[in-house]
């Protein structure tokens, strides 16, 4: 089999399906607390002989998020079936050996994602369209209809600090380095709790109940991608929390001042 030449932008973007899959995977077995996932089939128990290839086509208004896992009895022991995206006149294709999760962007209303058994062996495959609902509390302030903007708030003071039950947001309240009081929304997740989530929660929850001088944390920066505005303020990601960071990095008018 010939190897593709290696492609910065296509190795990460293999890396990134490869997180979905695993997720996806834990999705299947353990479920998820706050996050309802739904397996809508495509095709199940498709058979595939070598170099034998099925394709979808699938009328949509937006993007799609399309999974497909290997069911035959034999795992694949090495990458089996490679998933070639068509749009835009042109092709993605990234193989792997278990399955894998993206979601699509249609080109003329339509999705065309063929997948195809590259190995020597018969594959059983299902594929299927993935419908997320969120059910933490976090999500009621998420419009994903509303655009973003990057905003950072260098923290002087912490006022209070209020956390919901299932820990998905805090409303947080202080004053900024130029004076200027605040009170924002900060999502910390939304369908699930990850190692690689940013939560400042527990730190301003411990600034604000030891009453710490705030020269031991000042600036302390929050940053992340908002929508609204004033007191309405929903960070709705959470990318950077820390403490005395009065270089941050990011242009005059990313700031709340």
């Amino acid at each position: 089999m010939n190897e593709l030449p290696f492609d910065s932008k296509a190795f990460a973007e293999h890396i990134l399906i490869l997180i979905g899959m695993r997720l996806l995977l834990l999705l299947c077995c353990m479920g998820i607390g706050y996050a309802k996932v739904t397996h809508v089939p495509i095709k199940s128990g498709g058979v595939l002989k070598p170099n034998e290839a099925y394709t979808v086509n699938l009328d949509a208004s937006e993007p799609t998020e399309i999974g497909w896992l290997a069911v035959q009895a034999k795992p694949c022991t090495m990458n089996c079936v490679q998933v070639t995206e068509f749009r835009d006149g042109g092709t993605h294709s990234i193989a792997t050996k278990m399955g894998s999760s993206q979601k699509y962007r249609p080109t003329n209303g339509k999705i065309s994602v063929e997948y195809r058994n590259i190995s020597t062996e018969p594959v059983t495959i299902d594929v299927f369209r993935i419908e997320r609902t969120c059910d933490a509390e976090a999500c009621r302030f998420i419009d994903e209809a509303q655009k973003a903007r990057t905003l950072v708030f260098l923290v002087d003071e912490f006022q209070s600090i209020t956390t919901s039950k299932d820990g998905s947001y805090s409303v947080i309240s202080g004053t900024v380095m130029s004076g200027r009081r605040f009170r924002i929304k900060a999502v910390w997740w939304t369908e699930e709790k990850t190692q690689f989530m940013v939560n400042c929660a527990p730190f301003v929850q411990g600034f604000v109940d030891n009453h710490t001088p705030k020269e031991k944390f000042r600036p302390y920066v929050i940053a992340g991608q908002a929508i609204g505005e004033g007191n309405n303020v929903v960070l709705k990601s959470v990318s950077s929390c820390a403490p005395k960071a009065s270089h941050y990095g990011a242009s005059p008018d990313q700031f709340f001042k």
